[in-house]
């Protein structure tokens, strides 16, 4: 965009979190810091995070600038020094600063909360009211003893502040919700007082006499190396950055337990010098991101971290793509490997991937490499026109912070190129006359400037792959981002070799990687805080009423047995992996049989139909008279536990159209069309999930409905002749940008119904909550027309589902997305072919309709 840009972060390393780490290291804090920013740095760089520079906060820099801060709001009157009340250890011969001190949460009653904050609630607590306090390196109980400290008097601040924030809130700001309703928050709560030392040798001292063996608390102390961190990579020019409001916008990039420190308290500081300091204009805080059904967890080896991603063998731009993808913008979101390896798979795969490999390999192998002559027509037209518009939504986004919906916009112009060209064939034109090989030149140098465009889109996101793209295009410069659509790769450039950008996510890494990153048997099982974001229960509260019966003190178990208290433990994590494993392989069992079985019986109902056809001709021949009756598929009289067999019909021959045509209304519902033999038709009175007709579809076109605002109409393949029109209330759930071109489930033997006007001959199948609906995913590999089939449930659906009948009604009821996020019929996976499952992005425990 051209804007002149400084983009720093480095590690805060001063406090009690950093002394801790020392002493059950056996190494001095400038030790461990030393490691951990090595450590932090090298896995940034390996995500390619373009930091102007990454620092630290133990510098010269940082105690010269955080001492004038503080001696600026001293000589200024915003600060006291009191006598207070804090925990002693006599047996460490320390005061404890708070993450030296664990005990029970005064205001949850959590028995693991620190000194300073409530893991469980959240709240900001006094080390001195704690419950049950214990120094944290000796398990003793500490003694209350006075101390002297300086507060900084966020009171007496607080008008400024406010007034400050209702400013920066009232302008075009690109605050998140969360960090507007947690600083509004603490503004209408009323600021307090607070303290800004702490009695420990690791941190910034405190310049002022009888404070010698004090330092800086770290919540006042780590924001202000954002300034240091700045002054270590340019010197005394970091003033034009932090001294110069008027001429720079601030963007900070936080979670969402660090906005009161960096919305609240550090505007305050800054405000209380009084230097003209730059503040934050856009406060960019995340929800938080889970691991699969859990917390991210290193103690107990759930969830990959940083350090690991390399390990894995995925590329850095990967990672990026679906962090960014999830990114928690609005609410809590979860990691999931399943979802991951979807979205690799169909996003990068095969829309990105296959759409910028067709374009370059065909100019490649027909025009030589070398971009042909463009003559464009209102096709062309239109197509680029949409392409600037998805542009400037993409930069909207990106100027508002919407990161995930940027990379969302992305896919989308990917999504509209692959639709443009299929619609275009330039590979039947290039068969044709000089004409249409003149067409087909024109489609592919379109195609090629778009897939360069991509590139330029994509360059934030996946720089790496961005590079990859621009290569392949023979123009590796990254140029400035235009609003327009530019013709950057013009008639005779040469493009360099086409090459595949992106490898399937196979299912058995993806399986191998859920076992790696899962959590160790041998671990301690999550608490009830870790696993459900709720209070820790202790041992009293956990214990059954049949244990309170034996025992009167459950803790005596593991006072006096703890051996067996850890092997119980372990049996019980042991379990917990196995059974879903023991699950998983009878599921598979079961489902290999009924393959083998249904394989069976389409062979020896081949035979028998072959025999039939031999025998029928034989007594015509002798002239035998026929009698109809209408025949049954070996597969549904399976009865071994597998399947559910339907009741035996047989009809006998009726002479007489007339009399036909009564029969078959009466016993088919269907207007005198016959169903299939075997299908559910006349005599099949069991409801299941076999008598729906569920394929694999592929959307090719969709639009607005004219004359109903919440409506789509689509045009979807199933694998017929002609497209069906489906019309689907999809409109306020998902953007018509992700309707196009993507594989859906469709339910195809619905009787057809008119909705405003267009009559709709089929229904796509979502997860559908309350609040969220979501259309269920399949492998993108998928062919459209495939049948979606539930064994064990023999697959023979009606020609067209009888309304009055309502068996559709009756399948819905059960027809619903499980924990692990697949559909289900009764307990049983609907399957893609009899293969792969239908997937809800991120929907659980809801019905599918």
């Amino acid at each position: 965009q051209g804007y002149n840009t400084l983009y720093v972060c480095g590690t805060d390393e001063y406090g009690t979190a950093t002394e801790t780490k020392a002493i059950q290291e056996g190494l001095t804090p400038k030790e461990v810091c030393d490691r951990y920013h090595a450590i932090h740095k090298e896995v940034y760089q390996w995500f390619n995070i373009a930091f102007d520079h990454f620092g630290r906060t133990t510098t010269d820099h940082q105690t010269e600038i955080t001492q004038d801060i503080f001696s600026k709001i001293d000589a200024n009157g915003f600060t006291t020094i009191q006598v207070v009340d804090q925990l002693h250890c006599d047996n460490c011969s320390k005061f404890l600063a708070d993450r030296f001190v664990s005990g029970v949460c005064p205001m949850c009653g959590y028995d693991d909360a620190r000194g300073d904050q409530c893991d469980a609630c959240g709240k900001l607590v006094n080390a001195i009211e704690l419950k049950d306090p214990k120094c944290h390196l000796c398990k003793k109980t500490p003694a209350v003893k006075q101390s002297s400290h300086i507060f900084l008097e966020l009171d007496k601040l607080q008008a400024k502040v406010g007034e400050h924030l209702e400013n920066r809130l009232s302008e075009d700001n690109h605050w998140s919700a969360n960090a507007i309703s947690i600083v509004k928050g603490w503004i209408k709560g009323g600021l307090e007082k607070r303290c800004i030392t702490r009695d420990l040798k690791w941190g910034t001292p405190v310049p002022i006499q009888g404070f010698e063996n004090k330092v800086f608390y770290v919540w006042f102390d780590a924001p202000i190396g954002y300034l240091s961190i700045t002054k270590d990579l340019i010197g005394k020019d970091w003033t034009k950055w932090w001294k110069n409001p008027q001429d720079v916008e601030l963007y900070q990039f936080i979670g969402k337990d660090n906005v009161a420190f960096h919305g609240v308290m550090f505007p305050c500081t800054q405000i209380g010098a009084d230097d003209g300091y730059t503040m934050v204009n856009h406060l960019c805080a995340t929800e938080y991101l889970n691991y699969e059904d859990s917390k991210f967890s290193k103690s107990r080896g759930t969830g990959v971290f940083g350090d690991m991603a390399r390990d894995t063998g995925i590329e850095a731009d990967i990672w990026r793509f679906y962090l960014v993808y999830m990114r928690p913008e609005n609410q809590d979101t979860a990691f999931s490997w399943d979802d991951f390896s979807l979205k690799v798979n169909s996003e990068l795969l095969a829309n990105i991937g296959n759409f910028i490999n067709r374009a370059l390999s065909f100019c490649a192998a027909n025009f030589g490499g070398v971009i042909p002559e463009m003559k464009l027509i209102d096709d062309d037209v239109d197509f680029l026109l949409d392409l600037q518009k998805e542009l400037t939504e993409w930069e909207d986004h990106l100027e508002h912070v919407r990161l995930k919906d940027a990379v969302r916009s992305v896919l989308s112009l990917s999504r509209r190129a692959n639709q443009y060209m299929q619609v275009q064939q330039p590979w039947v034109s290039i068969k044709g006359d000089d004409e249409l090989k003149r067409r087909a030149g024109s489609v592919i140098g379109i195609v090629a400037n778009v897939a360069y465009i991509i590139a330029i889109a994509l360059s934030p996101i996946m720089p790496e792959m961005s590079r990859r793209i621009r290569e392949q295009c023979g123009a590796e410069e990254l140029p400035a981002f235009s609003h327009s659509v530019i013709c950057y790769l013009k008639k005779g450039h040469k493009i360099g070799t086409p090459k595949p950008l992106f490898v399937k996510m196979e299912k058995a890494k993806v399986e191998e990687w859920k076992l790696k990153f899962g959590g160790s048997p041998d671990a301690p099982p999550p608490t009830k805080t870790e696993a459900k974001g709720g209070k820790k229960k202790n041992e009293k509260e956990e214990g059954t009423k049949k244990d309170k019966k034996d025992i009167k003190d459950p803790s005596m178990a593991s006072r006096h047995f703890p051996q067996l208290v850890k092997n119980n433990t372990q049996i019980s994590s042991l379990l917990s992996t196995i059974s879903p494993k023991f699950e998983q392989a009878r599921k598979a069992f079961v489902q290999s049989t009924q393959s083998n079985l249904e394989k069976e019986n389409v062979k020896l109902e081949k035979e028998i139909k072959e025999l039939k056809e031999r025998l029928v001709k034989a007594e015509v021949d002798a002239g035998i008279a026929q009698l109809t009756i209408p025949s049954k598929s070996i597969s549904s009289t399976i009865s071994n536990g597998l399947a559910t067999p339907p009741p035996k019909t047989v009809s006998a021959p009726i002479e007489g159209k007339k009399k036909e045509e009564k029969v078959g209304k009466k016993k088919g519902d269907s207007g005198g069309a016959s169903a299939p033999a075997g299908n559910g038709g006349s005599g099949d009175d069991t409801i299941d999930i076999g008598r729906l007709d569920l394929r694999v579809g592929r959307i090719i076109k969709c639009d607005k409905h004219p004359d109903a605002d919440a409506l789509y109409v689509e045009q979807i393949d199933v694998g017929e002749e002609s497209p069906r029109t489906v019309v689907s209330g999809l409109v306020k759930h998902v953007p018509i940008d992700q309707m196009q071109n993507r594989l859906v489930v469709v339910l195809c033997n619905l009787k057809p119904a008119k909705m405003r006007g267009v009559e709709s001959r089929a229904m796509v199948m979502c997860a559908s909550s309350p609040d969220k609906v979501e259309v269920m995913d399949v492998d993108p590999s998928s062919i459209p027309g495939t049948r979606v089939l539930c064994p064990p449930f023999v697959h023979r659906p009606d020609a067209q589902l009888n309304p009055k009948k309502k068996i559709w009604e009756t399948v819905a009821e059960d027809l619903l997305v499980c924990e692990e996020g697949w559909a289900t019929w009764k307990g049983e996976r609907l399957l893609v072919g009899g293969e792969t499952t239908l997937t809800a992005p991120t929907l659980r425990g809801v019905h599918v309709k």
